[in-house]
């Protein structure tokens, strides 16, 4: 019989795409620094694989790459990931509480949409 998993110790899709974005960007930053390709070198490579494989479709919204935020915008997610680590929330209640404001700040653009119209 199988061994129930616990909880605490799985993580998501979304954790683990995540987890392979930094891994990704990481590697891409190495290989770049050590001078052995460019970033642009990687991108054209990764669309000549995509044109080689069609069938493989990319997300309809790709996650933005971590070396194109702001000063700005990486020091808010410092300050995010402080709050979260402050206040003892785990990585699933900080997601939850995450996916909270995102649908708040969606409904709050529809709200601004009928009052402007």
């Amino acid at each position: 019989m199988a061994e129930k998993l616990d909880l605490k110790e799985t993580v998501s899709i979304e954790e683990l795409t995540i987890s392979s974005m930094w891994e990704m960007a990481a590697l891409m930053e190495v290989l770049e620094r050590k001078a052995i390709c460019t970033k642009q070198e990687v991108l054209d490579m990764i669309q000549e694989l995509r044109r080689q494989n069609p069938t493989a479709v990319p997300p309809p919204e790709p996650f933005p790459e971590p070396y194109l935020l702001t000063e700005a915008e990486n020091a808010l997610i410092d300050r995010i990931f402080e709050l979260f680590n402050a206040t003892g929330l785990t990585a699933h209640q900080a997601k939850n509480l995450l996916a909270r404001v995102r649908r708040l700040i969606d409904l709050g653009e529809r709200l601004a949409k009928k009052t402007t119209h």
